[in-house]
This record gives structure tokens, sequence and C-alpha cells, in this order.
């Protein structure tokens, strides 16, 4: 979907952090940037003497034990993506920080973590400086000797960073560490865009982590530097002194708009044109910050966005409060922005190092997350502490401004626009402009919501059990109409694993008490279900599903159109034997597309046709004929696609299944009231009796449902819960979207080693 331009947008559809004070929730995340809570740790001597920190560094009058810390940094859950407790202990921090990030983002994102073969789904990630081997890993001379060098360099080398996750995730396009500093994850995010517009990736992953030990837990603050005396970022005020540390991590899942669109992915926001420039020698120093090729990479993204800088309302800004950064970096948005914009309102300031400090490499793609939740929240966040702006900034000569408090974020010529900078030590400068995500357009095709069969997995039962209650606990909260979305995402969008649960919501009942998660079974899978068509049950069946379910409508309907064909006045009896027939195979139909397909089947009477029918041997039509009575003389029978058994068990043989007069004769025989399958032949895991209605005969107790359609479902769930099923039909998801649903309940365990003596002399 270019803009008028012709310039390619590309979606924000998936977002994944780990950040101090909201972890990996971006809800609270955003929370704390609406209100400018502080994520800032300051800590006791006590503590940081135990994480081997010199006692002379922290009795230095000028240390400063701040940071703004990850509460579980040493946590990892290693078993989710198979790896040892050795091996776990090994990795550095951020790259395994990575890992989970990018899991959770694509869940985000509405898709399976674990991609199919033959994807084309880029990685693009960066890491800072793996402190973890040099203060804990390194001098730890047992865990070294015992790992090996190779182990240790694929554990702990930044070269792996990208790769590592596309191995554990089944990533096949392009897969690149980056790193500039300060703005790797930013040029991460550049080049992701970058696969994407030359088709070289259809879905792309950026970002970055930085994550240190407790050892880095403070800094020796020098007057002019970049670290604060404080512990405090003071972003564009007349107070600011410098920064703060800080660990975290971020990854983006991005697509081209028009692909997103297509797909009905959730869309958050929009990247309308991002650029990457390097200051080369323009500036003081290596380390200095240059002003002309910060507004040289500001430029370039709004040229290649074709967007004019006066609908911009809010920049995102690299914020060091620095009292010699944050000067340059403004007079560099004033020779973009200029001093006059009209009408427009003017444009808002944005700093997230106000709150939790620097990033690092992963500053600025959470610059981004944070720039796409104030779109979606349409609201101006504020710049925390904020009280008077340094007059080197002068923003009075500028259509720049800072707010102290979160306000609604106006409209410019219909739209939402907003930049994020970041500028890397060495001078790699990136900029990035967003859009607000266009307006949802739903393409959903039923006219009223129905029950949906929620399906939920993990690796181990504790996590299936937690993930089933959050799940549980969301659909509680959901309109009926968002509900088929929620169920195909979860359905379509995680990873399968062994322990498995389920639920039927229905639109208007209450939810039902959760039902204990089950192991599924490799030996139940092999010996799949088997249908019993037993040719019983009530009529009409089931006529809710008849009501909601079109498929099954038309099978129904069918029956009743070629038994009038054949006789315009047909007896009850005939009605009856007619009804049951197509019921039983709209039932099968029903069955199918949502993956249930019979390993045997056995029918009695009306439903021994039916099975014959399901099995490839009869037509439609000849079970019609055979209901009136009338078997078509000449009738060609094929051989079973099914293996069908008689009651007793005895398997039909193929002269019996491509003779008519068989099938004739097993029309009028006696069937049981009762569910009698054969205690020979087929040995199945489950059984299905399917009449006018399916029961499902599993070794556990079905969950109590009101209507024909709800314990179909609940049989869906039963089986898949068994291990049985497979992919649903296309037409079923028709309209369906990707959506932001609860996603994998990690249970990290503490994976890290503890500081040996000889890592106390270390000095920060």
């Amino acid at each position: 979907m270019p803009d008028e331009q012709g310039q390619d947008r590309i979606a924000i559809i998936g977002m994944g952090i780990r950040l101090p004070g909201a972890g990996r929730d971006l809800d609270r995340f955003w929370h704390n940037i609406e209100n400018g809570i502080e994520a800032m740790t300051f800590f006791e001597r006590d503590q940081l003497l135990s994480w081997g920190v010199p006692e002379e560094v922290i009795d230095h009058p000028d240390f400063v034990p701040a940071r703004s810390v990850l509460d579980d940094y040493d946590r990892f859950d290693g078993r989710l993506f198979s790896y040892s407790p050795q091996d776990s202990v090994l990795m550095d921090p951020q790259q395994r920080v990575l890992l989970e990030c990018a899991w959770g983002a694509l869940e985000h994102a509405g898709y399976a973590p674990i991609a199919p073969d033959g994807n084309r789904i880029a990685v693009h990630v960066g890491t800072g400086l793996n402190v973890y081997l040099l203060d804990v890993l390194w001098p730890n001379a047992r865990a070294v000797k015992s790992a090996g060098g190779l182990q240790i360099l694929i554990s702990s080398d930044k070269d792996f960073a990208a790769t590592r996750i596309a191995y554990k995730l089944n990533l096949q396009g392009t897969a690149f560490t980056v790193q500039t500093a300060c703005s790797t994850s930013l040029v991460a995010v550049h080049l992701a865009v970058q696969s994407l517009l030359t088709y070289e990736a259809d879905i792309a992953l950026a970002g970055a982590a930085t994550v240190a030990p407790p050892t880095r837990r403070g800094h020796l603050y020098e007057p002019g530097g970049i670290f604060s005396p404080d512990g405090r970022c003071r972003t564009f005020d007349n107070a600011a002194q410098g920064t703060v540390d800080a660990d975290g991590a971020g990854i983006l899942v991005l697509k081209r708009l028009e692909d997103a669109v297509r797909d009905n992915d959730t869309i958050h926001a929009v990247i309308a044109g991002t650029a990457a420039v390097n200051d080369g020698a323009r500036k003081a120093g290596f380390t200095a910050p240059g002003p002309e090729g910060q507004a040289t990479a500001i430029r370039s993204a709004l040229a290649v966005a074709g967007v004019d800088p006066d609908t911009i309302g809010l920049i995102e800004a690299h914020g060091t409060g620095t009292i010699l950064g944050d000067p340059i970096e403004v007079s560099a948005l004033r020779a973009v922005f200029g001093t006059d914009r009209g009408d427009n309102p003017r444009c808002a300031l944005g700093a997230l190092k106000s709150i939790m400090g620097h990033l690092d490499t992963a500053a600025g793609v959470v610059g981004v997350i944070k720039t796409v939740l104030a779109l979606k929240h349409r609201t101006i966040p504020p710049v925390a502490r904020f009280t008077e702006a340094n007059p080197a900034l002068e923003l009075e000569k500028s259509v720049l401004y800072v707010p102290t408090t979160a306000t609604e974020w106006p409209t410019i010529d219909g739209v939402r626009r907003a930049g994020v900078s970041s500028f890397g030590i060495g001078g790699t400068n990136t900029h990035v402009v967003l859009e607000e995500a266009p307006p949802k357009v739903r393409t959903d095709r039923r006219r009223r919501p129905v029950s949906e069969l929620i399906l939920v997995s993990a690796k181990t039962e504790q996590a299936a059990t937690e993930s089933l209650t959050r799940v549980n606990d969301f659909v509680a909260g959901t309109k009926p109409e968002d509900l088929a979305d929620v169920a195909f995402t979860l359905r379509t969008g995680r990873v399968e694993f062994p322990w498995r649960g389920f639920i039927i919501r229905t639109p208007d009942e209450d939810l039902k008490p959760l039902r204990p998660v089950r192991r599924a079974s490799a030996q139940a899978a092999e010996r799949g279900v088997a249908f019993f068509f037993s040719g019983g049950g009530r009529l009409p069946g089931s006529p809710h599903t008849y009501n909601v379910d079109p498929h099954f409508r038309t099978i129904v309907d069918r029956g009743y159109a070629e038994l009038r064909s054949r006789d315009s006045e047909p007896d009850l009896e005939t009605r009856e034997r007619a009804g049951r027939f197509a019921l039983a195979l709209a039932w099968v139909d029903t069955l199918q597309r949502r993956g249930v397909r019979a390993a045997a089947m056995v029918g009695q009477g009306v439903g021994a046709v039916a099975s014959a029918c399901a099995a490839g041997v009869l037509s439609f039509g000849d079970g019609i004929d055979l209901a009136v009575r009338r078997p078509r003389t000449g009738a060609t029978l094929a051989a079973p696609g099914t293996p069908l058994y008689t009651r007793d068990g005895t398997p039909i043989t193929a002269e019996q299944a491509t003779d008519i007069d068989y099938w004739v004769a097993r029309f009028d025989e006696p069937h049981d009231r009762e569910f009698a399958p054969p205690t020979t032949g087929p040995d199945p895991a489950a059984w299905l009796e399917i009449g006018t209605q399916v029961l499902a005969h599993p070794d556990v107790e079905p969950p109590p449902m009101s209507n024909g359609l709800d314990k179909m479902l609940g049989t869906v769930g039963l089986l898949w819960e068994m291990g049985i099923g497979g992919p649903w039909a296309e037409e079923l998801d028709l309209g369906r979207s990707r959506v932001p649903v609860p996603g994998y309940p990690f249970a990290p365990t503490r994976h890290y080693l503890d500081i040996p003596a000889t890592a106390k002399e270390r000095h920060l």
C-alpha cells in the first residue's frame, strides 16, 4: 500500500520487550511511559560487595550506585529452547534475552515462533559487550576448562546472536548480527526494512539487547562526561548532567504493509521511511556527536518517506541528557524542522532515557516501541523530571517543545506521524519515520458470533496450566465478535507442544470450569480415531449447527433436496432415513474440516451406508437412492479409502464394499440404541459416535455442552489434547485476523555462575 509518491511502507506487526520496570509487559511499559515512572535502581553497599564490585570503587566519592536493571537478568527458560543447564549458564545473557524476545515478538504478531520450512523470515539483531564473559565466566577457571574453548566462543561471541535465533526458531531468511554501538538496534530496523523492500525477506525481526552482570551496577561520574552525578537522566533540562546505564531488549516484527493488510495482520504502526549515515570526520572527535550527520539522517529518512517535516508531531530523541549531546541534537533538529510550521501544532520531543537511562545497543528499537505505543494510544508522553529547558537548546527559536504531562496527540493533515533517532558513538546515525496504523477494515463474513474452540499448549504441565488460566481470563473479557480471531491466532500462531488444554467459549454463556491439561501421545496419534456410525439420535439433530454453519447446512439441505427429487411425498420413515444419512455425512464433513479424519469406520443400519459414503465407496446420491429403497441399477462402487468394519469388528472386503446389494441389506439391519463399538478389529485411541450429533467416547469425560456444535468442538478439543488432529480447512479461517493474545508463559530458572573470588579484584 504505497503512499502518493510511490514509496513502500512497512508494517510493524509484532513487538517483544524485556525492560526494567516492565518485564515483558507492553501495557505496563506504556503505563510507565505515560506517567513518567522511572525504572532506575539504586544499590546498597553490601549488595555491590556481594556482586564483586571492588571496595575501593564503591567508596570512591564519584561512584554512583545506579542502573536500570532487569529483575530476572540471571534467569532463562532453557528448557523451552532445548538447551541444557550447562549450555544455558555459558551463554551470553544478552543472547538468551534476545531468544525469548524473538519468541514473544513472533507470538505477539500471531505467528508460530518455530516457523515452517520454506519461510523467508530474516533476523537483524545486535548485542552489547559481553561483560558476563569478562567479569563472571572467564575468571571461573573450572567452568572454562570444563566447557572448552570452542563452546565458550559459540556461547559468547556476538557473531552468533542472529544465527542462534535463526537456528532455534527455524528462520530461513538472512541472519545478520549488527554492531554500530548505541545505534545498533535502529540500524537493525533500517536493514530489516531494506530486506523487505528488496523482497529478500517476507517477514523480518529487528532489535538488540544489552545486559550487564551485577559487577557493572554503577558508574564513576566525570564532569562533562556521559554519566549522571546522581543516577538520574534529565534530558533537555537545564540541570542535565548525563545519563545512567540500563539493561533491556526489544525486537520488532516487520512486514510489507500491503502483505500485512492482505493477511489480516494486526498493524501497530507503519514505518514510512528510514535512513542511516555516518558523520565521517565532520565532528570534534571520534566519540563526539556531529550535528551535520544527524541532520542528514533525519532529512534522508523524511525524503525516503515522502513526508513533510511539518507533519511530524513527535520526535523520540536520542536524548542522552548530557551537556554536550542535547544541544547538538536539538540544533540538528532545528536545522531540519525550521522555526515555523504555520497553523500546525508544534512538534513534541520525547526521551526514553528520562525514565530508563541508556539502553545502549537496544536504545533505538525500544524508542520505536515506545513511539508505536504512543501512536496507538494517540498520546504525547511526557519527558520525566523536566522543569526548565537548557538555554543552549534555543527551543524558542524552533517548532519544538518538551511535554511535561501526557496529552492528547492531535493529527496533522489527518494523520499522526513521528520520528525516532538513534546516534552511535563512532558516528553511525539513524532515523526512522513512523505513521499510525491505517484503519482496520474487517472482512469477517460471519453474520453473528458462534462458539469457538480455544487451543493452548506448552512444553511442561505447569506452563500449560498457567497458559490455560491466562488465556481463560483473556477470553472472559473478549468481545463475542472478536472470539474467532483469538481462536484462529492461538490455533495457527503458536507452536504445538505436548501438554495441552482447551476452552469452548460460547458468546452467550458463562465460562465453564477449566479442565486439567493433558499430555499428547505419539501412540495415540498413530492409532488415530475411529468413527462409529450409529444411525441413531434425535431428529432434527442440531438446529443450532444448521443455522450457523453454512457447510453443514448445505449437506443437510442436499439430502432433503435429493430425496424430494426422487419422491415428492416421502413417508416419515423415508424422510428419517434420508435425514439421518445426510446428518451423519454433514458431521463427518464438519470434523474433517477441523482436522479430524477417521483411521477406521464402523456402521450399523443407516450409519453403515453413511460410513460407506464417507469412505468413498458410495456417492451421496447412491445413499439417498438406498434411503428410498431404489438402488441405482449398475451403480459403480469404489474400494473404500478408509478401512470399513462390521459391527462385530470383521473387516469389510473389497468385494463386499463394491456390491450394491450388500449395502441394501445393511441399510435395513437393526441397530442398538446404545453405543457398542466392536471389541475386535480396529484399535483406535478414541471412538466417535456419529448419529444426528457427534458424541466422543475417549478415556476421559468430555465437557458438558448444551448443543451439537459445542459438543463437536469439545470432541475436536479432546482429540487434539490426545495428539489426534490436523490442519483446519482454509475456508474456516477466511476473514480471520491475527491479533495479540497471551503468549507463552516462560518458565525461567537461574542459569548464572557465581562470581569467583578472583573476579572480585576486577575494576569497573
